[in-house]
């Protein structure tokens, strides 16, 4: 099947004028706190700039543009200035509505611009997209797909001279569960229809019931998308995967399994295949989610772009929106963008014993400039891993390596930019020798601290799921919070206490020179101070001598003052 060629830019979760968040021991000028402030408004104009450099025929904006409970004034207007920039480039804007910026935040925006279409829920007619003057894209919001519904509105749009449009839907794991319930609701209620309708007539007794779901097979997969076709008592169609000839590209960079998803359950990807199939749909938007995500079906693709600009290092893999390309045989060619202006890097860094601070920072200098950096990069908020001897990194704690780095590695010059830094410096010390055999305190502390598997996620989720102590609102609490726990400072805060406990004199030197040296240190010492008692002594003495010298003196001037008055 033929598609008229096109490609557009698909970006979300754009959350305009939300600054990131930033850990950093420094303190921030004015021009950074402001860049940080301004990060997202940044990342949405190198998606604007995207748009026209690739001369895309369309920009799809699903979900999250801003935050309307912050009403943001420099939100809409940095929204606004870079639409009516799209229109001077004849660039047409669709606008899928998302949990932050529900559809009445868009019907509240004044003097919308005449590129830009808002896809609403409520709409059963999908937007359309004229190139060349014929029907290329159509874009749809609504859950319902067919060739009409109960009131004969068309919603499924039919192409012309044998070239059928591009079909774009939108999908998201939080109407997955709503049409899970909603199929749960329908079939209880069904269930509770039939058992009153197999009540005798006379007597009032039960007949038969339904089958029991006891009896059921739980392995069967739950159909939980209806489509029109079923209502109306027709069986759906079987999947014809080479009916609209959709199918990936080679030369895509989004090259992952698509079954393999971990954030995707199986029944997710049967509600999706069924949305493909029954909407004829070639494209779905997946909103509601913060990672990149691409899922390739047999009927089409469904893909998130992620975040054009991540708030933390918890989102450090987004920071993109994406090109999608469509040949005219259907191949779908999915690339990044980076658009972020602010990222975050994290660098593993080994110490070698007695390594000093200036060969440190020589190293960490090397590492920075292998790192390749975004098109958009302006600030790199590095987060440093030192592994190594305990003692060697407390040594290089004490040099003050973080001021030594915030001042000698404040910006770096790669390929003719200048990248600003911050750094985050942590350390995680190496675990110090076992005895032979590992019997003692020391050694049965660092084994048990040392279990990785205690610091999991699905550790950490178990004791909290299984916790008599905790509230169902404690629970809720401390899950949210697991993605931000980071295991390998948990571990280094062990390894140091224990070493502090256990191991005081781990990694000092106990040589016989080293001792003796220690003692002719104490011998000079002990004489030293010896001589500084003598010396005190002596001078308090003479002190003494001198007072009683006065006090004499004093006596016999009184006693010749006595004979005066006599004579």
């Amino acid at each position: 099947m033929a598609f008229e060629p096109q490609r557009f830019i698909h970006a979300a979760n754009l959350r305009l004028d939300v600054p990131v968040s930033f850990q950093t021991g420094e303190p921030l000028t004015d021009e950074l706190r402001f860049a940080f402030e301004d990060a997202t408004l940044h990342a949405f104009d190198e998606v604007i700039e995207a748009s026209v450099r690739h001369d895309v025929d369309f920009l799809l904006l699903s979900g999250n543009v801003f935050v309307e409970a912050d009403r943001s004034l420099r939100a809409r207007l940095t929204l606004l200035r870079g639409v009516r920039r799209l229109a001077e480039h004849e660039i047409q804007v669709f606008v899928l509505p998302g949990d932050s910026d529900p559809p009445e935040a868009w019907r509240a925006i004044p003097e919308m611009p005449e590129n830009v279409s808002v896809v609403y829920s409520s709409n059963p007619e999908p937007e359309e997209l004229y190139v060349k003057d014929r029907l290329a894209t159509t874009l749809s919001s609504s859950m319902w797909f067919g060739e009409a519904d109960a009131f004969g509105i068309r919603v499924l749009a039919r192409g012309t001279d044998g070239i059928q449009p591009f079909r774009i839907g939108v999908v998201s794991k939080a109407k997955y569960e709503e049409a899970r319930r909603m199929a749960a609701m329908a079939a209880s209620a069904s269930d509770e229809t039939i058992t009153a309708s197999l009540m005798h007539v006379a007597s009032g007794e039960q007949i038969s019931g339904p089958p029991s779901s006891i009896d059921s097979n739980d392995d069967d997969p739950t159909r939980v998308w209806r489509s029109i076709d079923a209502e109306g008592g027709a069986h759906s169609r079987k999947a014809d995967p080479g009916r609209r000839g959709v199918k990936r590209s080679l030369e895509t960079l989004e090259v992952s399994s698509a079954d393999a998803h971990p954030s995707l359950d199986p029944g997710f990807i049967r509600y999706v295949d069924e949305i493909l199939h029954d909407g004829q749909l070639n494209f779905l938007a997946l909103t509601g989610e913060l990672a990149r995500t691409t899922l390739w079906r047999d009927e089409g693709v469904v893909h998130c772009p992620g975040t054009t600009q991540p708030r933390s290092q918890m989102e450090a893999s987004g920071g993109a929106c994406s090109l999608v390309e469509v040949s005219e045989t259907g191949e779908i060619r999915i690339s990044s963008v980076d658009s972020s202006c602010v990222d975050w890097k994290q660098i593993e860094l080994n110490v070698a014993p007695h390594t000093n601070l200036s060969f440190i920072l020589q190293q960490m200098k090397t590492l920075l400039l292998g790192q390749k950096p975004g098109a958009a990069d302006r600030i790199w908020s590095v987060q440093w891993i030192l592994r190594g001897a305990l003692p060697d990194l407390q040594e290089l704690a004490r040099n003050d390596l973080d001021v030594a780095a915030a001042v000698e590695l404040d910006e770096l010059k790669h390929s003719g930019r200048t990248i600003r830094l911050l750094h985050e410096i942590r350390s995680l010390p190496n675990a110090w020798p076992l005895g032979d055999p590992p019997t003692s305190l020391a050694d049965q502390y660092q084994q048990i601290a040392g279990r990785s598997r205690i610091l999991t996620d699905d550790a950490l989720q178990s004791l909290i799921d299984t916790s008599q102590e905790l509230t169902a609102g404690w629970k809720q609490r401390l899950t949210s919070l697991l993605p931000a726990v980071d295991p390998e400072q948990i571990m280094a805060k062990l390894r140091t206490d224990g070493a502090t406990w256990f191991v005081p004199d781990f990694g000092r030197g106990d040589s016989g020179v080293d001792d003796n040296a220690d003692k002719s240190n104490d011998v000079d010492l002990s004489d030293d101070i010896d001589g500084a008692q003598d010396e005190s002594a002596k001078k308090e003495r003479s002190d003494d001598l001198d007072e009683t010298t006065d006090f004499a003196a004093e006596d016999v001037d009184d006693d010749a003052d006595e004979d005066e008055s006599d004579d």
